[in-house]
């Protein structure tokens, strides 16, 4: 869970690139329309109707007068809580795991079935829950709103190609390898679940992995390579 902390600080809550709003009194709250509920209670419901609203209409298509009338609320109260949208969003991108640490993980484990393990790794983030919902509303979202393209591209350079490269006296030749194998890995990601091309979108797992693991595999020897020397 504290992974899933520092993602939300260092990759979500860059997207955000804004304070939080001040904080306002209780009587305040009251006097603004809304669902019936502690405050806390009342915060989750929206947050509820919010993630609903990115994931089926994506992060440009979504307004903050959507979600205020999906959560059955007043717009004012869904800005007293989150102060903007790319905040909402912030909250909304919150997972239990650093999806940057994970990548870390699978290639620390050793370079014997890397590529697999990194797949796998993949596929788990975009297929299970709690992540998977998140995982499409930020794909999208990377595709759509350029702060969060920006904030997004700053979080793999600093806590992924960076941390790994520190290992390595050839950073720039590891960096353009990272890079490859990632941007190999989310078109799978975006063909599979974004476009739902056939016969990708629904191949099956091991099918999937068995198939893309010697292609991922070859540019992780390529990394251990560069770590070596």
């Amino acid at each position: 869970m504290a992974k899933g902390a520092e993602f939300q600080g260092k990759v979500a809550g860059e997207l955000a690139g804004t304070k939080d709003p001040r904080q306002k009194s209780d009587e305040h709250v009251a006097k603004i329309r809304g669902p019936k509920g502690g405050r806390g209670a009342v915060r989750e419901h929206i947050l509820t109707a919010a993630r609903k609203a990115f994931v089926e209409h994506g992060y440009d298509s979504t307004t903050m007068r959507g979600i205020a009338r999906e959560a059955g609320c007043d717009s004012a109260l869904v800005s007293y809580y989150f102060g903007s949208k790319q905040l909402l969003f912030r909250e909304c991108m919150n997972l239990p795991e650093d999806p940057a640490q994970l990548v870390i993980n699978s290639l620390f484990e050793g370079r014997e079935g890397a590529g697999a393990r990194l797949i796998s790794t993949a596929l788990d983030l975009y297929e299970g829950q709690p992540t998977k919902d998140t995982m499409m509303a930020l794909m999208r979202a990377l595709m759509t709103d350029v702060s969060t393209n920006q904030r997004f591209k700053r979080y793999i350079r600093n806590d992924v190609i960076a941390r790994v490269s520190q290992f390595s006296s050839h950073p720039e030749r590891l960096a353009e390898e990272i890079e490859i194998t990632m941007a190999t890995m989310y078109g799978i990601a975006t063909m599979r679940y974004i476009v739902e091309l056939e016969p990708i979108a629904t191949m099956p797992r091991e099918r999937l992995v068995r198939q893309m693991a010697p292609t991922i595999q070859m540019r992780v020897d390529r990394i251990f390579a560069l770590l070596e020397r």
